[in-house]
């Protein structure tokens, strides 16, 4: 998988990830439950992404 690909899963992690810090500091208060479910899926995109070009490379040098 490119490199690009990568880093670019990882940043939207990131911004994803950041996201729900956001939603679970400011007020209305209430929006833990969806802020933390946001950090959830900042944190799965880029796993999901490295794994599978972890995967993909395998493929590759085949």
């Amino acid at each position: 998988m490119e490199a690009i690909i990568k880093v670019l899963s990882c940043l939207i992690g990131l911004f994803i990830f950041v996201n729900g810090v956001w939603i679970t500091m400011t007020p209305p208060f209430g929006d833990e439950p969806q802020g933390y479910a946001i950090m959830a899926v900042g944190i799965f995109i880029p796993l999901v992404m490295l794994y599978v070009g972890h995967l993909t490379e395998g493929f590759s040098s085949r």
